[in-house]
């Protein structure tokens, strides 16, 4: 028998059997992917674990379809922000996925990062997002995201990250809802506009790509952060956020404040609202989220 290792709680219930059985069948998919993970004898189970995924996205993009039909039906509200949240995981999530998993060879690194990245998707969606079409929560997404300023961000944001970092960035998201990653860096400025509008910017790297910047820095291998290395990349992470702004508002900006984060601070950002901008980004190093708030 399966250990439940991704349980399924009544909590995460909508209230729509339709709906909360395909969820159920959802949580059931991953468990079973993480089950096989769990098994010592990874090779043996390592092409039940690709049909299993092939399935997941199917039954996935099937029940996205489903939902946004019954959203229809009741005239729900938040039709146009849910649909975009989907077709961020259909087109932009998923793939770039299923990329890496296949450049990996399948290995269990990736597919388990797959299924991690699907897990905590799931949970988070299914609990604030799904459940506000029936009005047991309220969706945290303040405006309905901009496809068109989203690309843009992409763009700029991928440019600096290739000259300033000498990395390359894959987009993994255009709509991060603040599901864990690795140990953070994150990087906060507070910045003002011409008409006086202010913004919270944080960027949030995961460790292993903020020792790989510092190490190019410094032209050796870093280890451990000293005094210099963590004032020279936190001085180019303030450097990115206000040229990438820059970039994209066509406007002069004027530092505010700005200093480090902890990681528990950077996951309260998605709280009670999600920000206005809230992308993810995956590079040969690691993770990077960056996030626009109008305080």
């Amino acid at each position: 028998m399966e250990q439940e290792v991704f349980e399924w709680k009544d909590e995460y219930n909508i209230g729509v059997e339709k709906i909360d059985n395909a969820h159920k069948e959802l949580f059931s998919l991953v468990n079973r992917i993480i089950n096989n993970f769990m098994d010592r004898n990874f090779d043996k189970n390592k092409m039940t674990c690709v049909e299993a995924i092939k399935y997941l996205k199917s039954y996935t993009i099937k029940h996205f379809a489903e939902e946004e039909e019954y959203q229809l039906s009741i005239n729900y509200s938040g039709y146009n922000t849910h649909k975009r949240v989907h077709d961020n995981m259909r087109s932009v999530v998923i793939p770039a996925l299923e990329k890496e998993v296949a450049i990996k060879s399948y290995s269990k690194e990736s597919l388990e990062h797959f299924v991690g990245v699907c897990a905590g998707w799931l949970a988070a969606h299914v609990l604030i997002e799904d459940q506000a079409i029936t009005g047991k929560t309220k969706s945290k997404w303040r405006l309905n995201p901009n496809e068109d300023d989203a690309e843009v961000v992409d763009g700029i944001v991928k440019e600096y990250i290739r000259g300033l970092f000498r990395m390359t960035a894959n987009l993994v998201s255009k709509n991060y809802e603040g599901h864990k990653l690795g140990k953070l860096f994150c990087f906060n400025d507070v910045l003002s506009d011409s008409k006086g509008t202010v913004y919270s910017v944080v960027t949030a790297i995961e460790e292993s790509m903020f020792e790989a910047v510092a190490s190019g820095l410094m032209n050796s291998t870093v280890y451990e952060l000293d005094s210099v290395a963590l004032s020279m990349v936190s001085e180019m992470y303030r450097s990115f956020n206000n040229e990438v702004m820059m970039a994209f508002l066509h406007d002069s900006l004027t530092s505010v404040e700005s200093g480090h984060i902890t990681n528990d601070d950077f996951y309260k950002i998605f709280e009670k609202v999600y920000p206005e901008c809230s992308m993810l980004w995956r590079t040969e190093y690691g993770y990077m989220a960056f996030c626009v708030s109008k305080k």
